[in-house]
């Protein structure tokens, strides 16, 4: 059994020379170095660039890296705290000199000196096909997997640990137990060059920085110890271990046929359709997980779609949960989306066909309403048909053209059980219901529930339809050369909603016109996360404060109005007699697009009383047993249901205590468990690819500016001009509008989330749905460039 390796009172240089009087040379290979004195370097420059030239005689270029004493302890780590220099030629003394003083500079700059640091001296690798960085472990848990960060397209050895070239940087997680399922050539090479490291090293926690030539030959460039192993929890990955194979199975099983469900095999997602990941997050906690899914995705989604005049798979839930993370399974989206009407044969050659072009294009996860599957017609309906059904004869494109203008006529003409009306009459319903006190027992919650879902998100969600529908009849106006960008946005930031009335009752409260308790009995059960019990209310925020500029009250965005023209009015009307459209008419058919975004944002704005209300009432039951917030967060709704209908001998503090216990823990490995955001075979389980997220661009403004994170717990008084960033597009955060902000960012959220429709509404430029990777390299950015037109998102360092 070999030593554990030292690495106490070693630098960077000195670790990586004695690593590489190890390796076999078969695996990794490591650039010729030289660790240079500084205190050398000072006394005598001439001996030490002689010897210099003499080691690197058959290099063109070297890097010039930082190796102070305090950057690779075994404790603690400085990565990235000091400079290099990239592209030195050996043979120009000036350019070596700067470069050797830059770095020393570094040092000084940071309060660590000089004396008696080294330098390390290494050639460069060139013809790089890939570079980066790899953990063995991942960081912030010690979850059992390889953590690669790596540039495949700048050809740079640098890009990953500089912070350069963003959309270049990628991110590979591999299950450390599950390294045959590696299809890629040079990863392969990589984690076997690493597996030799840390087999030499007898140490798995290893940080290496590599780059990979277009020989597929690795290059060590660098390796340190893992510091924050204090921080992890050792069960995690043992919990993680035992939990992969049961997924595996799950979707195995889960990308079969099934009976009564059109398409051979399906897509699981956390962001198309209801995406879950924007509404409850990536690892929600057992309470969100399961309140979402019994307001909404068990029943709600499909009965609206029902209504409606869609088809859709009898009793299936929509959500689904792999190692506590939620997965929206696509195959029933897509099914959902066809007419009722529809012959199944041309339904199964639909599903699959955009099954497959997920698969294919997984960065249109979020996007798959419009770039994805056919979900309702349009007045370009025929292009849309010969991009996303081409798998249909033209014959069969014809029923589908026919069906999906079936259901759209009655929906505009207000004639269908689905209608805008038939909708919001039942949300006025369960907005004048009275809630009931938040200390009257979890029985109460059997009402609530069946009241939220009936009246709130069954006719929410046909709300929501509409809303998608009225984008896509936007879009297509604008596609047969109606509309432009300006007419679209100045149209949909004429629309008021919900967040309009809310920003002018905001100028109330600040004016005195308004008391703050008719403001709170309006908007008081909001919070930015609508599922989350530890999310506060407006109204139980102790810190909250309405903060408004006065000066924008009577601003131009604030009054944006949107008329036809004459000839926009004309075109309107001959593709609506085109399309066979009767008692339609282009007024008509603007107001539709308008009810439809308002009464989308009305219907969440109402329904989510109910679920307020739902989570104080088990908060008080929580506290009355003497559970806190935080414990009553980890319990599933049905365990908390069945204290109201199930007799039980045992203590209900002991019980629940118990239940959320397991579930915290279990809360603890999903946080920690990897999975890919589009998940399409069992490889992916184990093996999981950097996914693009493709950022929903709102209005086509350029901006830069500072930029400030808002955390989900959090109120910030002082936003004035500041780009926003939010982990998730909920209309909890509409005090923010309140503050005149500059832009607005957000990790998830689809092209039609509320948050972009509030953007559009205030005509804030935004960036909605960045995904992970790029959000989170956004948030360690102080100032950010937000360019809509051009489709960029980019931090300032």
């Amino acid at each position: 059994m070999l030593k554990k390796f030292n690495f106490k009172n070693l630098t960077k240089g000195r670790t990586l020379a004695k690593v590489s009087s190890l390796l076999s040379g078969t695996n990794f290979t490591v650039p010729t170095l030289y660790n240079l004195s500084v205190d050398q370097w000072t006394t005598n420059s001439s001996e030490i660039y002689s010897k210099v030239q003499a080691i690197f005689k058959n290099s063109d270029k070297v890097v010039i890296r930082s190796s102070a004493c305090d950057e690779d302890g075994s404790l603690s780590a400085k990565a990235g705290e000091y400079d290099s220099v990239l592209d030195i030629d050996v043979r120009d003394r000036e350019a070596l000199s700067a470069a050797i003083a830059k770095v020393m500079h570094s040092y000084e700059s940071k309060g660590s000196g000089s004396a008696g640091q080294e330098i390390l001296i290494q050639q460069m690798v060139t013809d790089v096909d890939c570079s980066g960085v790899i953990f063995t472990h991942e960081l912030n848990s010690g979850a059992p997997y390889f953590v690669i960060n790596y540039d495949d397209l700048s050809g740079s050895t640098d890009s990953v640990t500089s912070g350069s070239n963003e959309y270049s940087n990628r991110t590979l997680y591999i299950h450390r137990t599950s390294l045959d399922k590696i299809k890629s050539e040079r990863f392969q090479a990589l984690i076997s060059a690493v597996s030799e490291v840390e087999e030499i090293l007898a140490c798995d926690f290893l940080d290496i920085e590599f780059a990979i030539d277009k020989q597929l030959r690795p290059h060590l460039l660098q390796v340190r110890q893992i510091t924050m192993q204090s921080n992890w929890n050792r069960a995690i990955v043992r919990a993680i271990n035992n939990e992969l194979d049961g997924i595996c199975s799950f979707v195995s099983n889960g990308l079969l046929p099934q009976t009564f469900v059109n398409g051979k095999t399906t897509v699981y997602g956390q962001m198309p359709d209801w995406n879950p990941a924007e509404m409850i997050g990536r690892a929600p906690r057992a309470l969100s997980f399961s309140l979402y899914r019994k307001l909404i995705t068990d029943r709600a989604w499909s009965e609206a779609r029902k209504l409606m005049g869609y088809s859709i798979p009898v009793g299936q839930p929509l959500m689904i949960s792999l190692g506590g993370q939620p997965y929206i399974d696509t195959r029933l989206s897509f099914h959902s989306y066809l007419p009722s009407n529809l012959p199944d044969q041309i339904g199964s050659k639909l599903v699959d066909e955009w099954v497959e072009r997920l698969k294919q294009r997984p960065e249109l996860h979020d996007k798959v309403e419009f770039d994805v599957a056919v979900t309702t017609y349009t007045f370009d309906i025929d292009e849309k048909l010969d991009q996303l059904a081409t798998s249909l004869d033209s014959e069969e494109k014809e029923v589908l053209k026919t069906n999906l203008l079936g259901i759209l006529h009655p929906l505009l003409r207000g004639e269908s059980e689905g209608s805008i009306e038939s909708a919001i009459k039942l949300i006025n319903k369960l907005y004048e219901t009275p809630l009931p006190e938040v200390d009257c027992g979890v029985s109460v919650l059997f009402k609530l529930i069946d009241e939220c879902v009936n009246l709130g998100t069954i006719p929410f969600s046909i709300l929501a339809r509409h809303g998608f529908i009225a984008r896509s009849l936007l879009l297509s106006l604008k596609s047969r050369g109606v509309f432009n960008n300006s007419d679209i946005e100045s149209l949909l930031g004429g629309i008021k909603t919900v967040a309009s009335e809310m920003l002018e009752d905001m100028y109330a409260l600040k004016s005195d016109e308004l008391s703050i308790e008719s403001f709170m009995l309006k908007y008081g059960h909001l919070r930015p996360g609508t599922y989350d019990i530890l999310s506060q209310r407006y109204d139980k925020t102790a810190a909250f404060e309405v903060s408004v500029n006065e000066e924008d009250r009577n601003s131009e965005r604030a009054i944006s109005h949107f008329e036809l023209s004459k000839s926009q009015e004309l075109k309107i009307n001959e593709l609506l007699k085109e399309s066979a459209l009767d008692g339609v008419t282009p007024q008509s058919l603007l107001k539709y697009i308008s009810d439809a975004v308002s009464g989308r944002e009305y219907g969440k704005f109402v329904f989510t009383r109910s679920v307020s209300a739902m989570l104080e009432i088990i908060a008080q039951f929580g506290e009355e047993n003497k559970l806190s917030r935080e414990e009553m967060s980890h319990i599933p709704i049905w365990d908390i249901l069945n204290l109201g209908v199930e007799s039980d001998s045992s203590n209900i503090e002991e019980k629940l205590r118990c239940i959320s216990h397991n579930n915290s823990s279990r809360h603890s490995m999903t946080t920690a468990l990897r999975l890919p955001q589009v998940l399409s075979d069992t490889e992916g389980v184990y093996v999981i690819p950097f996914q693009v997220s493709l950022p929903n661009f709102i209005t086509s403004k350029k901006i830069s500016g500072e930029s400030i994170y808002i955390g989900p717990h959090q109120v910030v008084s002082d936003l004035k001009d500041k780009i926003i960033l939010i982990e998730n597009a909920d209309p909890g955060y509409d005090w923010i509008f309140g503050q005149s902000i500059k832009g607005l960012i957000t990790k998830f959220g689809g092209a039609n989330s509320h948050m972009a429709i509030r953007c559009a509404e205030f005509v804030i430029p935004a960036a909605i749905g960045c995904g992970e990777q790029r959000f989170d390299r956004l948030v360690k950015s102080d100032r950010i460039t937000l360019d809509c037109s051009a489709g960029m998102v980019y931090p300032n360092f």
